[in-house]
């Protein structure tokens, strides 16, 4: 797994980096070819269902379409008879591509780097906010606007709410993570106190020298 810090230098976990490049580069195809298409927002849906209509539906389909014991040409069979009846041949064609790249596994990772492009081209950014109590309307707003300013672009708020923080708010966009919050103010104390108490040992051991 790979990390990233935030800017107060505290670690954040983030999802593997090659699967996310990976990821990001069927997005970008299929971003490509919905361009092309007249109602692009139309098949970004389409492709969204797909996951949230059948996969989660029947978890077992996504097991057998992720399957290294299963043949590719076996899974476009699966796909045909799932899927061909009611979707368009671009997000049909589009699944059956990631099948054949054996990169079907990936596609809630693609999916999401899909809908993280669809909103980036409408001038929106997707903005993860971890707060540890509900934000009243008028602190939503403030937020909303400092992060537009910042960024140039609308924020998507995806709120979450976080009782851990104590107070303060951690906000990330991609991954970049600015972490406010109360709990790593009073964790960044202790440790820089514990940090300063070692150099005093290491720089003047004998004020702590027993006789």
């Amino acid at each position: 797994m790979a990390s990233s810090t935030s800017q107060n230098g505290s670690q954040e976990t983030v999802m593997d980096v090659t699967v996310d490049q990976v990821a990001r580069v069927y997005a970008n195809a299929f971003m490509g070819l919905a361009a092309k298409n007249s109602n692009s927002d139309a098949m970004v849906e389409e492709l969204r269902a797909v996951i949230a209509e059948v996969l989660d539906t029947f978890p077992q389909l996504e097991k057998t379409l992720g399957s290294s014991l299963v043949s590719d040409e076996q899974k476009e069979q699966i796909l045909e008879r799932v899927f061909g009846k009611f979707a368009s041949a671009q997000v049909l064609n589009f699944l059956k591509v990631l099948s054949r790249h054996g990169r079907l596994g990936l596609l809630r990772d693609v999916v999401r780097n899909v809908e993280k492009l669809n909103i980036e081209r409408s001038g929106q950014t997707q903005v993860e906010v971890r707060v540890a109590t509900e934000l009243d309307d008028g602190l939503r707003e403030e937020i909303i606007n400092r992060i537009r300013r910042a960024l140039d672009r609308d924020p998507l708020l995806n709120i979450k709410i976080d009782p851990s923080l104590i107070a303060g708010i951690v906000v990330r966009v991609g991954d970049t993570v600015f972490d406010g919050s109360l709990k790593t103010r009073l964790e960044q104390t202790r440790r820089d106190m514990i940090a300063r108490a070692i150099e005093q040992i290491e720089t003047q051991p004998a004020r702590f020298a027993t006789t």
